[in-house]
């Protein structure tokens, strides 16, 4: 009798056991979004020369990059986010198709500007007077504003709604109840930067008023996945 009684203890132990090993979850992901105004934009210019020296054409640069830091006080620009120290040299060579071979051109200097506009207005000013000043390449703008950490822990709130609207259908739907989540995770999802939009029709650089630009709202994005619990 004892020896059943045993038997029996370790048979139910092993059923508590198989069944909270596969008791019943369910896993679902979510996606939050919200959208608010870009207030600064990081720009990076560019200028290059190419001369028959190396310490002519870095001198040439030199000299632009400093017309260049000087229409920067007519901007509203924030001091400590200027870098201009970017400075790359190097021989440029052109194929001669007749000799087959290569032959030098010179020397060509590129130094990159880059600084934050704190000043959304003045957008259109700042892009056509850099133009204007000697930037010869100006490359993509980047936006940002002091509310993105607020905006994605809404997007984090809505993301984890989602995934739990999901859940508590997908537990309707198979005849359980939704229990506590038993785990959380979330990854950002990285939205590319938005371009400025010409508010007016497209107008040369060169014209006498600057275009003005409408950057839009930023996106901030985040996803979660959460596992639930079920039961009957």
């Amino acid at each position: 009798m004892t020896k059943w009684t045993l038997w029996g203890a370790i048979s139910l132990a092993g059923y508590l056991l198989s069944h909270a090993a596969f008791a019943s979850t369910i896993t679902v992901e979510g996606t939050g979004k919200v959208e608010i105004p870009a207030e600064w934009a990081i720009l990076s210019v560019s200028t290059r020369h190419i001369d028959d020296t190396a310490s002519d054409a870095q001198h040439a640069v030199d000299e632009l990059i400093a017309d260049l830091l000087n229409s920067l006080q007519n901007l509203p620009v924030a001091e400590d986010t200027v870098a201009a120290g970017q400075l790359r040299i190097q021989p440029q060579y052109r194929w001669n198709p007749r000799q087959e071979t290569q032959e030098f051109v010179g020397y060509e200097a590129t130094r990159t500007l880059s600084f934050k506009l704190t000043d959304l207005t003045a957008l259109g000013e700042a892009l056509q007077l850099l133009s204007e000043t000697g930037a010869d390449s100006i490359h993509s703008t980047r936006f940002g504003s002091s509310q993105t950490d607020t905006a994605r822990s809404r997007a984090l709130r809505k993301a984890y709604a989602a995934a739990q609207a999901d859940a508590e259908a997908l537990a309707t739907a198979a005849g359980l109840k939704l229990g506590a989540p038993q785990s959380i995770s979330t990854s950002a999802n990285n939205q590319p930067p938005p371009r400025p939009n010409f508010a007016q029709e497209r107008m040369s650089m060169s014209a006498e008023a600057a275009p003005r630009y409408e950057p839009g709202q930023l996106l901030i994005s985040a996803s979660v996945s959460v596992l639930f619990a079920t039961h009957d």
